[in-house]
């Protein structure tokens, strides 16, 4: 097959019919005539006849192609064309399904021309304004398949299809084709004629593609429904991307330095080099010197903040713009505390000054250096430490507690799911067989590994196991005498943890023979449990009286604090919600978009089931479009409360980052048996229908050249006496 890029031209070809009209017209201008000596000369050239009319043949048909071939020539013809000019053809009545990617890869913009996004756009106007009038028309924006901008339009408005075309916006979303494919589907079922056609317009990026989207393919081929991909992408890939922005402290609280780690990943083929990053704290700006990333490697760097007061704020980094200006910046909403609450359960109280089982954790806790004035103690005895009057704790330490209740084992194991941290220390009261039996063998384990019996055996050293990241890996960082001058006389035997790499880790040794296990730590849901297989007091070690057993308290509080919930970062797409509890009903409620648009009204209504068990009244707020990252404000009105806010952060997709394009051959094998036909499109609107290809005219240039010497020597041999 070939095309031609302009056609008109190839009128000019007529014009190959001048030499076989000059021709024609030539014989009629000669009158026979027969005289005597005519005999002799016929007998002469009927023996040459035959080799006269083969040779003014060739030259005829020689005069012919010049002016064929040199008009051929200016119209650029193409072989095996792949444009898009070919579907933009009538038919019967038919249903014009276009799917346009909005994802964020579509931002892309290489080579210094306009995003992918940009020529999708036009192409879905083209092809929606080139829709015959019976036809109906639906527009589908791949973040929101099950929802089209309009669905089943008559062809007749063409100026309203391609204008809604050409208004759609950017997402910051991931296309997820298996399920894009699977919404799509039930439009495609719903549309009126039998005869249905989808377009799908994208970048082709290979995230997001994978074998389960076969499932639909095979329904659409059996359901005769006819699908075209166009290829709006850049073969580029080069890309700056800031994948991740996360805490490294389990608590934030208000006041206190919070560390936090940003991931940044060059995959452009320059070196990063004396850049800037952008943070933002409560819209606060501060530049962050990035350190220098080769190409195609991932840094981490670390990042300091401080928030200034407790409730809700908001952070977020953003790197200098590149060609994907979409996953440049991350966002944070972020519930500040303004202090952590640690309760610990004497399981030996006594008035005597450190007679207490808890005195030597409550002293170092205790310590007025640092953010440790946002640090609440609170002892309790072991008879009701999970009081329902009592305030939810971060941190609850069981020292040498006898055993917990059934009821208080479950409830603990509630708590620890849902983000408490839990402590436990040995001791001469604590009934290892109840703890196995009540904390370890019910259901979720809580208990590290299951306990054993006390030994009687002295000991002096503790090695700390180089596993990051752990609560007590600040301990790595002193001098081994430091660990050296550690002294027990009693532990308790455990069995070693196997089979569940991950969740449960040794952090720590004592120095026998046997290197048992000193501190073990298991995660449960939200929540981390350490067991300590010492006493917190001096009855079995000497270790509360060293320096280092200071420092090893501190970081496990903090390395198992409750953490600060997340709950209102989303990816872009995923919809939030807010529970509020309140007697008074919620009116007048709002929401800002990013970038400070103009606000629209939410609806409110009751929680019903999700009030997790409180019995205040509880309404709920959800936020119904995040596809645009970035900080969306709500507000409501509370009664005599008045007036109250909240701030939700909806990120980019990380895996719209990874710029890797899909072969055709590839995508038509994840979609076989369906025969799909795949066409790039090249520049705007109409344009990007053109027929693209291999070009012949090298090759008719080096045709035409010979023909035009070719064709005067022919001539001079034609016309030789003969």
């Amino acid at each position: 097959m070939f095309s031609l890029l302009s056609p008109l031209l190839a009128w000019g070809t007529l014009l190959g019919s001048i030499p076989i009209i000059i021709h024609l017209l030539n014989r009629r201008r000669f009158r026979v005539v027969e005289w005597a000596p005519m005999r002799h000369l016929k007998l002469t050239i009927r023996r040459n006849r035959r080799r006269i009319q083969i040779e003014e043949l060739l030259l005829l048909l020689l005069r012919v192609a010049l002016p064929v071939l040199l008009f051929l020539f200016l119209a650029r013809p193409i072989l095996n064309p792949t444009g898009l000019e070919k579907w933009l053809v009538g038919g019967g009545r038919t249903s014009q399904i276009v799917l346009v990617d909005d994802s964020l890869s579509m931002g892309y913009a290489g080579g210094g021309g306009p995003p992918a996004f940009h020529r999708a756009r036009e192409a879905a106007g083209a092809v929606l304004g080139a829709a015959n009038p019976q036809d109906r028309c639906t527009l589908v924006a791949a973040s929101t398949p099950r929802t089209p901008v309009f669905h089943e339009v008559e062809g007749t408005r063409k100026e309203e299809l391609s204008g809604d075309a050409l208004a759609m916006p950017l997402s910051d979303t991931h296309a997820a084709w298996p399920t894009v494919l699977a919404g799509i589907d039930e439009v495609v079922q719903s549309c009126t004629y039998p005869m249905r056609n989808l377009t799908i317009i994208t970048d082709l990026r290979k995230a997001g593609w994978d074998a389960s989207v076969g499932e639909v393919a095979r329904r659409w081929d059996e359901q005769g429904v006819r699908v075209r991909v166009v290829d709006v992408g850049d073969d580029e890939a080069g890309n700056v991307a800031l994948q991740a922005l996360v805490p490294l402290d389990r608590a934030i609280l208000a006041g206190a330095e919070s560390h936090w780690e940003a991931t940044v990943r060059n995959d452009s083929p320059r070196v990063l080099s004396r850049a800037k990053a952008i943070l933002r704290i409560d819209d606060r700006p501060t530049e962050v010197p990035l350190p220098e990333i080769p190409p195609h490697q991932v840094m981490r760097v670390p990042i300091t903040a401080r928030f200034p007061s407790q409730g809700m704020h908001d952070i977020s980094l953003q790197l200098p713009e590149d060609e994907l200006a979409g996953d440049n910046q991350i966002w944070a909403a972020v519930p500040v505390k303004d202090s952590l609450l640690i309760r610990l359960v004497d399981g030996e109280p006594s008035s005597e000054p450190f007679g207490s089982e808890v005195d030597y954790l409550a002293a170092p806790l205790s310590i007025g250096v640092g953010d440790a004035e946002a640090w609440r103690i609170e002892t309790v005895q072991e008879e009701n430490f999970l009081n329902p009057r009592l305030e939810p704790a971060d941190v609850l330490v069981l020292a040498n507690v006898a055993s917990p209740t059934d009821e208080q084992a479950r409830k603990l194991a509630q708590l620890v799911r849902g983000g408490m941290g839990l402590m436990v220390f040995t001791g001469g009261r604590l009934d290892t067989a109840l703890y196995n039996q009540r904390l370890y063998r019910s259901g979720e384990p809580l208990l590290p590994v299951p306990l054993k019996a006390q030994a009687d055996e002295a000991i002096r050293g503790l090695t700390v196991e180089d596993v990051r990241p752990s609560p007590i890996e600040k301990l790595l960082e002193l001098r081994p005498s430091a660990l050296e001058r550690v002294a027990v006389r009693r532990i308790m035997n455990v069995e070693e943890p196997s089979g569940e790499p991950g969740a449960v880790r040794v952090l720590a040794r004592w120095n026998d023979p046997a290197r048992s296990p000193a501190v073990v730590e298991r995660v449960v849901g939200e929540g981390r449990v350490l067991l300590w297989t010492t006493t917190a007091d001096r009855a079995d070690t000497d270790w509360p009286i060293e320096p280092s057993f200071v420092l090893a308290i501190r970081e496990a509080v903090r390395g198992t604090a409750r953490p600060t919930s997340f709950a209102h970062t989303v990816t872009a797409g995923e919809r939030p919600t807010r529970i509020v509890h309140s007697s008074h009903q919620l009116t007048s409620v709002r929401l800002t978009p990013p970038g400070g648009g103009e606000p629209r009204s939410l609806p409110s209504g009751s929680a019903g089931d999700k009030a997790s068990g409180d019995t205040t009244p509880a309404w709920e707020i959800t936020v119904p479009d995040t596809r645009k990252a970035g900080l969306y404000r709500v507000s409501w009105d509370e009664g005599p409360l008045g007036t109250q806010q909240d701030v939700f952060a909806s990120n980019p997709d990380a895996r719209e980052s990874e710029l890797d394009r899909i072969a055709a051959a590839d995508l038509k094998g994840l979609l076989a048996p369906l025969n799909i036909e795949v066409a790039a499109a090249r520049g705007d609107g109409r344009d990007a229908f053109s027929a693209t290809g291999r070009e012949v005219w090298h090759e008719m240039a080096w045709v035409l050249l010979a023909l035009l010497i070719f064709e005067p020597i022919l001539a001079s041999w034609v016309g030789r006496s003969r």
